[in-house]
């Protein structure tokens, strides 16, 4: 699920200042369960595979109904529902709190990656082949279409297009805000940076399991991204300098501070910690999958919602931002310059 777009609604409504929005939101995050973002309950975890195995098996016929997710997220829709009042965006629009909030999904039927901009009118919207942006007023639909998790989690319709997480054709997810006019970017990425070493070490013996595919497969789209733009741009930055201006100031052309935050853990292997914590039948079925056999679970860690893994992660956050207090007081300009 993609927590940015939750996280980024949440902060860009909520009418108050940040500490109390953060507070807020940790509050919310920490009230989070399986059961609140799709429904695990035997009976629609079994309907749900009896659909899937129709569909698999019927050879197109449309008699029955079609599979369309492995699990159903109305849940998640009513507790975000609860939690966020969309209309608080434009009044701190109004009120000079925020310039612009946006969140992206990836429609299915054409393939482009959208990004959903609520903002002042003043601000140009972008197109490119494969992205493009448009002026909307978010809600928790649009929250739904960016982190609808394909095949997991099911599609968004909007403006009669069917949508997707916004990651999987999203090759530059730092551009939306460059886009917007942002010359600094303080990102979070949720890959463990390893070593050399770590890299070149298997994380299961003999042949793959699906849920190690898939698990992978979804690391490449939700976490390579954000690690192949971030070079793209420091090496923009590099250019510039060796310009000798440093570029356009709000220009298309312009130097980009970058802070990209990481954590200090691999969170598949923090999800295998927790994992016994999901509801029976998904633990029972992610365990078919072949979750259990490695020494990660990247793709349960897409399915984790319980409390103390939710907690955990918060507090591997929080600690990883301490240790890293004084690079971030210094990019947010409330620190002394760093020395040269």
């Amino acid at each position: 699920m993609s927590a940015g777009a939750i996280n980024a609604l949440h902060l860009a409504a909520f009418r108050g200042n940040l500490e109390e929005a953060t507070a807020d939101l940790e509050g919310q995050w920490r009230s989070l369960t399986t059961q609140q973002v799709f429904r695990s309950d035997p009976l629609t975890v079994l309907r749900t595979g009896i659909v899937w195995g129709y569909t698999l098996l019927s050879g197109g016929s449309r008699l029955g109904p079609r599979a369309r997710s492995l699990v159903d997220t109305e849940p998640l829709r009513r507790f975000l529902r609860r939690a966020v009042d969309p209309r608080g965006i434009e009044e701190n629009i109004r009120d000079g709190v925020l310039r612009a909030a946006a969140v992206s999904a990836t429609s299915y039927q054409t393939g482009q990656t959208i990004t959903f901009v609520h903002g002042d009118p003043s601000m140009a919207m972008w197109e490119r082949p494969h992205r493009r942006a448009v002026r909307d007023r978010l809600t928790v639909q649009h929250v739904m279409a960016s982190s609808a998790l394909p095949l997991v989690f099911p599609a968004e319709r909007l403006d009669g297009h069917f949508y997707g997480d916004g990651s999987i054709r999203q090759s530059a997810p730092l551009a939306p805000a460059v886009h917007l006019g942002a010359d600094r970017i303080l990102a979070v990425s949720a890959r463990y940076a390893r070593n050399t070493e770590e890299a070149r070490h298997p994380v299961i013996e003999g042949y793959p399991p699906p849920a190690q595919v898939v698990g992978l497969l979804f690391n490449s789209i939700f976490l390579d991204t954000l690690d192949a733009d971030s070079v793209r741009l420091d090496r923009m930055n590099h250019l510039l300098e060796r310009c000798g201006d440093g570029g356009d100031p709000g220009g298309a052309f312009r130097r980009i501070e970058l802070l990209l935050l990481r954590p200090s853990r691999d969170l598949g292997s923090l999800a295998s910690e927790y994992a016994d914590r999901l509801p029976r039948i998904i633990r029972y079925l992610a365990g078919g999958l072949g979750s259990r056999e490695g020494r990660t679970a990247d793709f349960v860690s897409y399915l984790l919602f319980e409390e103390a893994y939710l907690t955990r992660l918060m507090e591997l956050g929080e600690e990883d931002a301490e240790a890293q207090w004084d690079r971030i007081q210094r990019f947010l300009g409330w620190g002394p310059p760093q020395s040269t």
